[in-house]
């Protein structure tokens, strides 16, 4: 597990303190986005075309592309982010721990109370340009290019997150795991517009079916692809034949099978792909490897292990607290799902437990609202 910094104990010391208090940019949300968030979204590298040092590449000239939305939190895709579950693709930070409920709980109010973020409380470093992390060479005609800018607004109404993939680079990021409703086929065939201009795309936990993934037959310069936690199966990754520029590959938790690995066989550019929790064999696995020698199968086979240990290590560390016990409830008091052992707060003397950092940030900030969901004989003190 992450071990804890003396900066990281002096941001939750800060986040403690400014939680009955007007939450000041400087003193209480710096120190995080310097904690956990610089190293990937900073000065020296900015994943994904998002910078976090500077106010103005948060809040640039384009209002619909802000990633904070002073007063509304759920309309904030930073926020969206730092509240997906630990395993989640998509979740920020993408290292380490997930972000704390008080660290959770200090960037909504911020943003609740305006995000106010005063143009001398960031850093100003100097102009730096980030290295690209691959050569990507994407070369459209002009009216590749007209049809890109046309369908680029269709997708931010929707409300698809949208960009470059680095800065002054014609290639473009599209994120549609992240939209409510969930993202359908109907999404997917906007992108067509896009065309050779799309490069990444993260549709993750989405309602995409086998049928929809056709759209993306003349995406021919598509690098990396996610479509974990999806409906898709053998049938959709048929229509991925085409993608002869594809290098990454995430299918967690889909359908697919022997079968649809078949289909993989001649993207000869194929480097990393994720398989874990589908019903693919040993023997399809092979004749994969067998084709293509380079690719890097995962199939998440240390998933359990690395959870278990990181289940231990909680125990032990609340055992040191003086909290032993398991947690009073089964089913998550926020949403009512499943609990996750390893996330839970200590409530006037009691272990609860939650199905995700969000609900557990939520209860942490209003615990009366959740508390009358908790099991009727654990409510007595």
């Amino acid at each position: 597990m992450r071990r804890i910094t003396p900066l990281a104990l002096l941001v939750g010391l800060a986040a403690t303190a400014a939680s009955q208090d007007q939450v000041d940019f400087t003193k209480h949300i710096q120190p995080i986005f310097a904690d956990r968030c610089y190293e990937c979204h900073g000065a020296k590298e900015q994943e994904g075309d998002l910078r976090l040092d500077k106010r103005d590449t948060v809040f640039v000239k384009d209002e619909t592309k802000w990633l904070v939305r002073p007063g509304k939190p759920a309309d904030s895709v930073l926020f969206k982010r730092i509240t997906l579950p630990k395993n989640d693709p998509d979740v920020m930070p993408a290292e380490g721990d997930v972000l704390t409920a008080a660290q959770i709980d200090v960037i909504k109010r911020w943003i609740e109370q305006g995000a106010v973020w005063p143009t001398d409380g960031a850093p100003a470093p100097a102009e730096t340009k980030a290295p690209p992390v691959e050569v990507i060479e994407v070369a459209l005609s002009d009216t590749e290019k007209t049809a890109a800018a046309a369908a680029t607004p269709k997708l931010e109404a929707r409300g698809a997150v949208i960009g470059p993939i680095a800065k002054d680079h014609v290639g473009i990021d599209v994120n549609i795991s992240l939209l409510r409703p969930a993202a359908s086929d109907a999404d997917l065939e906007l992108l067509r517009g896009l065309g050779p201009a799309l490069v990444w795309l993260s549709a993750s936990r989405s309602k995409i079916t086998d049928q929809g993934l056709a759209h993306l037959s003349g995406c021919r310069s598509l690098r990396r692809l996610h479509l974990a936690e999806t409906a898709i199966g053998d049938a959709g990754l048929a229509h991925l034949r085409g993608l002869g520029e594809l290098r990454f590959l995430n299918l967690f938790g889909t359908t697919v099978t022997d079968r649809g690995l078949a289909e993989l066989h001649q993207l000869t550019k194929l480097e990393k792909l994720y398989l874990w929790q589908t019903k693919v064999t040993d023997q399809g696995v092979a004749a994969l490897q067998a084709a293509l020698p380079k690719l890097a199968i995962d199939r998440g086979g240390y998933a359990e292990q690395v959870l278990r240990v990181a289940e231990e290590q909680t125990a032990k560390e609340a055992q040191a607290k003086g909290q032993v016990g398991a947690a009073v409830n089964t089913k998550c008091p926020v949403s009512g799902e499943g609990v996750d052992a390893a996330i839970t707060v200590d409530h006037e003397g009691r272990k609860i437990a939650f199905c995700c950092a969000k609900c557990q940030a939520k209860f942490v900030a209003d615990p009366a609202k959740f508390t009358p969901n908790l099991p009727r004989a654990e409510l007595k003190k």
